[in-house]
């Protein structure tokens, strides 16, 4: 049975998917914007349901608040969805954007199929690996420090400073997560210490954007550095794990 927390961005009469959930293994809860802080952690996923009387504004701030009270998969469902509310919404840390006129069942089966895959995943990211897993590891990344280079599979590559850092703190910490703010105090030190969280988050994104780019064959499916989500990142194998 998994948790739901639907959070209208206003005050709606009718919960737009409340009916189809309420058929299926969902237990829903209706939470309001003051809940976000002591619920929403609580919850598998959440859905924010928009009106077309609400601005664009609104919407991203209540994003942006759940990413730093949850971890859950978070959706937003509206009645007037445009392409760059869509967009800006997912690079926000929304998991989906759907417009209501979708087909209900479409939606409730893709949501269904990632909620499954998510709990799964979660429940395997912060297990550390055996001693043959790293041992796997040593064979097929090493770190040069006189080079500011990491070895990938047998094949030498050169790194900034500030992403070899990254590297070797995420190797020294492989098989668990690693937190933006470990990351970021290790990297920057001292500096930018006042910088706020969505801040911090973006220069370790684009450090980490820019290492998979060098070690990864494709960067939409890393085998190397996960992201847990809501957290930080994990330095993994995922042909040995």
């Amino acid at each position: 049975m998994y948790n739901i927390g639907i959070i209208p961005v206003e005050e709606l009469k009718n919960s737009t998917y409340t009916e189809q959930f309420s058929k299926t293994r969902y237990r829903l809860y209706s939470l309001t914007k003051a809940e976000i802080c002591t619920k929403a952690s609580q919850m598998d996923a959440l859905i924010i349901e928009e009106s077309p009387l609400v601005g664009l504004k609104n919407t991203c701030e209540l994003i942006l608040e759940l990413r730093r009270n949850a971890k859950s998969l978070i959706w937003v469902v509206s009645k007037a969805v445009t392409k760059t509310s869509k967009i800006v919404y997912l690079q926000l840390g929304a998991d989906g954007v759907v417009d209501t006129e979708t087909e209900k069942e479409e939606f409730l089966l893709q949501f269904s199929n990632i909620l499954s895959r998510f709990t799964n995943e979660q429940k395997t990211e912060n297990k550390t690996f055996s001693y043959a897993g790293q041992e796997s590891f040593q064979r097929q990344l090493k770190l040069i420090p006189s080079n500011l280079s990491i070895v990938v599979e047998g094949k030498e590559i050169s790194l900034t400073q500030l992403e070899f850092q990254t590297i070797a703190l995420l190797l020294e910490n492989r098989g668990k997560a690693v937190t933006y703010e470990e990351i970021f105090t290790t990297v920057w030190q001292d500096k930018y210490a006042d910088t706020q969280l969505e801040n911090k988050q973006y220069r370790i994104s684009n450090l980490i954007f820019h290492l998979r780019k060098k070690m990864e064959i494709d960067t939409g499916h890393p085998n190397y550095i996960k992201t847990v989500r809501s957290k930080g990142y994990m330095l993994v194998n995922t042909k040995n794990a």
